[in-house]
């Protein structure tokens, strides 16, 4: 982290080792949108650190580093998204990617320990948000997300002891109450509560007051009012403890659009009138406010188009929904490509393209699900950066371009390649950079060598061949009426070892050939082979004058010339191989 004073560290914990914790869909996007928000300058300001689905002992240490050490100028924000749990004594615990629910003491955090840390740290306000859930039911698509037993105040009640006395502010926003749940939707999108909190805060419609700062107190008034319309049987708490009946600010906020006039009095009769046929004549005036330069009126024609969709004259409705997805902000392409990126480049930027009209441009807002990517407004569209190089290997993400007039999606993907550290040069190498140098020459540093040329594969025929007269040799000569002297002589002390070992290396490089498996081809291994095939060749010749005896070795000998012949065309084959590559 930076040395802002502001410090923000999200836990989200999605995937969980035990059979008993479902797997969550909103935290990854918690993340992604709150970090964007309280990361801004110009509205939360904060230093933010992400922690994905960690381990028991993990996230232990990752809290403690983040409230110790810190000055008294500090403020802390501290947000879980992650399953809650109790044991048999009320104790809650934040759940982890390792966490066992029969040994909860063991394996999830209990939350005693983080106001603990929170209580000892020295930093002047700090607060603890709490999407924490425990998925126990499921119905018509909502999943519910906490323990229905889960006391948040009880298990924070040591903050209490801080009193009025104390000059560190502390506070605790829980998503949900004792006995309700706090909820996430069938997508993948930030959950209900997550979801308003940045809606409230990077709007700045929760600065309730207008003083232009985001109290927690205006934030939690601002959430509880949203998530009554999403959710009624949700109600957010919360817990302000040592601030002097004050409220801690938490973001400052973002200049607002002023509220839109009203519409001209004649347009406004007609979206009023029970005639369906008015009503029709009110959108064609509406769509030309809706693409006027007029902001104002803008938003009011929007804000009247999109009542009228829901008409129930169907006629109404269809007009309505066609002029507003006239006004739907376009984009020229339909992804984004960053190409590839070593891990040690600068880290590359593009412009995404929005047209429409002047409301699309004066309400758009960007926002990238993913952290490695930022996502900025700029006069032609959006700015697209990679602000922090992801592991090396493919990425994709996207980017969410908001309007008051509807929204649109772009992929964005990269391709991250490890770092290249060039040879270290060797003395000659230096001299002659130096010498260049001192010729007034420009010296480039040596260059990665050129991929080799991939290997013609090798024919296996001839290997095959040779191996299989061989044998015909080796299992035909026992037949023969001399056995005795064969095998006696030096004529048969030279060929048949040789016999056997050419067997055994035919075999072996032809089953190899056949599976384009690696061949050896050097020419250390093409002498040897046609050493093997003199050798072969030699002993073939001497048992043409001692053994045509019968018809078994004149069969074994004929099958040896064979095999001498492969063997010949598999020499010369090694050797086209070896001085090609």
């Amino acid at each position: 982290m930076t040395d802002r004073p502001k410090k923000a560290l999200i836990v989200v914990t999605g995937t969980y080792g035990d059979s008993q914790l479902t797997a969550l869909r909103a935290p990854p996007q918690d993340a992604a949108a709150l970090a964007e928000v309280l990361g801004d300058p110009t509205i939360g300001d904060f230093d933010v650190a992400v922690l994905r689905d960690p381990g028991c002992q993990e996230l232990r240490e990752a809290v403690e580093e983040f409230f110790a050490e810190r000055a008294a100028e500090h403020t802390l924000l501290l947000h879980f998204s992650c399953h809650g749990l109790k044991d048999g004594s009320g104790t809650l615990y934040l759940a982890t990617k390792d966490t066992r629910c029969v040994r909860l003491a063991s394996t999830a955090v209990p939350a005693e320990f983080v106001s603990g840390l929170m209580l000892a740290s020295v930093a002047r306000r700090a607060v603890v948000v709490l999407d924490c859930c425990y998925a126990g039911a499921f119905e018509r698509g909502i999943l519910t997300r906490a323990d229905t037993d889960a006391h948040v105040e009880d298990s924070f009640q040591t903050l209490g002891r801080m009193g009025g006395g104390s000059q560190r502010g502390r506070a605790v926003l829980a998503a949900c109450g004792a006995v309700e749940f706090a909820r996430e939707g069938t997508t993948a999108a930030p959950s209900f509560f997550t979801r308003t909190l940045v809606k409230g805060i990077r709007s700045g419609d929760a600065d309730l007051d207008g003083d232009g700062e985001i109290g927690l107190t205006e934030l939690h008034e601002y959430v509880c009012d949203e998530l009554r319309e999403l959710t009624p049987h949700q109600t957010p708490r919360l817990w302000v403890f040592g601030a002097h009946g004050g409220d801690l600010p938490i973001a400052r906020a973002p200049a607002r659009l002023a509220k839109p006039p009203p519409l001209p009095e004649e347009v406004a009769a007609h979206v009023r009138s029970r005639s369906p046929t008015r009503r029709l004549w009110a959108i064609e005036d509406l769509e030309s406010l809706l693409h006027g330069d007029d902001i104002g009126l803008a938003l009011a024609a929007a804000t009247a188009l999109e009542r009228l969709s829901g008409d129930d004259s169907r006629r109404v409705a269809d007009s309505a929904g066609k002029v507003m997805s006239s006004a739907r902000p376009r984009v020229r392409q339909d992804s984004l490509d960053l190409g590839t990126i070593a891990m040690d480049s600068p880290m590359p930027a593009a412009v995404i393209a929005v047209e429409g009209a002047p409301l699309v441009h004066s309400t758009l807002e960007a926002t990238a699900d993913a952290p490695w990517l930022a996502a900025k407004q700029v006069t032609d569209g959006v700015e697209v950066r990679v602000k922090e190089v992801p592991q090396p290997g493919p990425h994709e993400a996207r980017v969410l371009i908001r309007t008051a007039t509807g929204e649109a999606s772009v992929p964005v993907q990269v391709q991250v390649g490890r770092k290249y550290r060039p040879p270290k040069p060797d003395g000659i190498s230096m001299e002659m950079g130096a010498i260049s140098l001192l010729g007034h020459q420009s010296w480039k540093p040596p260059q990665p060598p050129p991929p080799r040329r991939p290997s013609e594969p090798l024919m296996h025929w001839p290997f095959t061949s040779a191996a299989v007269f061989l044998a015909v040799s080796l299992s035909v000569f026992p037949f023969a009426a001399d056995l005795g002297s064969a095998f006696g002589s030096s004529a048969g002390w030279l060929t048949w070892p040789v016999v056997g070992v050419s067997i055994v290396v035919n075999t072996v490089v032809s089953l190899r050939a056949r599976r384009d498996a690696a061949v050896p081809r050097s020419m250390a291994s093409s002498w040897g082979y046609s050493a093997l095939t003199v050798l072969l060749a030699t002993g073939t010749f001497l048992l043409f004058g001692v053994y045509i005896r019968s018809p078994a070795t004149i069969v074994a000998v004929l099958s040896l010339t064979c095999a001498c012949i492969a063997m010949l065309i598999g020499a010369i084959a090694l050797w086209g191989a070896a001085l090609s590559g």
